[in-house]
């Protein structure tokens, strides 16, 4: 299993998610009737899309005088695909920049993706923002395009092992036809994917958002932060950072100005002053003398309670969604 590399924040969840792509990787070179897939799904700005690309950046594509191979293959749907046609192409398109004739068939399309796929050797496919392809309706058309990515994880053809990874809303691709009641079930995705990973939200105080700060903090060349002398410091970058989760973190720490910051003084400087441009909240944490200690307290305490109340609100939807 490729190492996972030190631009990625090694908490728990991240090492888990590693591990897994990894795993899932690794099924195309032990081939058996037990080939399963990977959902990774979690908010917007959560880090999903961040470890996909470090985990792709590790296998470059080679090019030799007699042909290229790409090993790990990763697409993102940013724009919504309604039907198995429009996603093969693509697919295809993203494989080589082919335009592919508009009146292809649904088989010449399929040829031409499994040609593609494996004479570029292709080991795993990563389909990144995969809730573009989720229509909000329970509808004809959905079905079969569950039923092709059903097919994807099965072909002896292309052997490829695949990662899907999305917003919230891409879990519709293990629930698909459970509640309808009016859709063949026999497809569903959840037989061929391996337990969904969620990315949630780090809770406060804890081992692992120490260790998401001083991750950001060595980054900037800064000696690491210790919870007994800088809670009120962990608890107001956990203000900001519950906002919008780790793309808010990049932007407070991975910034010119932190990077130039000589000691804990510069960095708040810099920390408030990088706030005040990129993040949204009303309050900026860093501002000492509008936000009080007592009501700093107030707030990570009542998140940190929510926290773990939504956390057993998902955990016991995904017994009841996976009974």
């Amino acid at each position: 299993m490729v190492a996972m590399p030190s631009t990625i924040f090694a908490c728990d969840v991240q090492k888990k998610i590693w591990q897994r792509i990894a795993e899932t990787h690794n099924m195309y070179y032990v081939p058996s009737e037990d080939k399963r897939a990977q959902l990774i799904y979690g908010a917007s700005g959560a880090g999903k899309t961040y470890i996909l690309k470090q985990y792709h950046a590790q296998f470059i594509p080679v090019t030799t005088p007699e042909k290229t191979t790409v090993p790990v293959f990763y697409v993102a749907f940013k724009e919504f695909k309604k039907s198995t046609a429009e996603i093969t192409r693509f697919l295809i398109s993203e494989l080589d920049g082919t335009t592919q004739n508009a009146r292809a068939s649904a088989a010449e399309l399929d040829s031409q993706l499994v040609t593609l796929l494996r004479g570029l050797e292709v080991e795993l496919i990563i389909l990144d923002e995969i809730q573009n392809i989720a229509s909000s309706y329970d509808g004809i058309e959905f079905q079969r395009i569950i039923k092709y990515f059903c097919y994807l994880i099965d072909s002896n053809k292309i052997r490829c092992s695949i990662v899907f990874a999305g917003t919230s809303s891409a879990k519709r691709l293990i629930t698909f036809g459970r509640t309808a009641g009016k859709f063949d079930d026999d497809e569903q995705m959840s037989r061929r994917q391996m337990r969904p990973i969620e990315i949630n939200p780090i809770l406060p105080r804890t081992k692992n958002w120490v260790a998401c700060c001083n991750w950001f903090i060595q980054h900037i060349g800064l000696p690491v932060l210790t919870a007994d002398k800088h809670s009120e410091l962990f608890d107001r970058i956990y203000l900001a950072y519950s906002e919008h989760t780790m793309s808010t973190m990049r932007d407070l720490f991975l910034r010119n100005n932190t990077r130039k910051a000589m000691n804990y003084e510069q960095l708040l400087e810099a920390l408030f002053e990088n706030f005040e441009k990129y993040a949204i909240g009303a309050i900026n944490p860093f501002d000492y003398e509008l936000l009080t200690k007592e009501q700093l307290d107030a707030y990570i305490n009542e998140q940190e309670k929510n926290l773990r109340s939504q956390l057993l609100v998902m955990y016991f939807a995904y017994l009841k969604e996976t009974a």
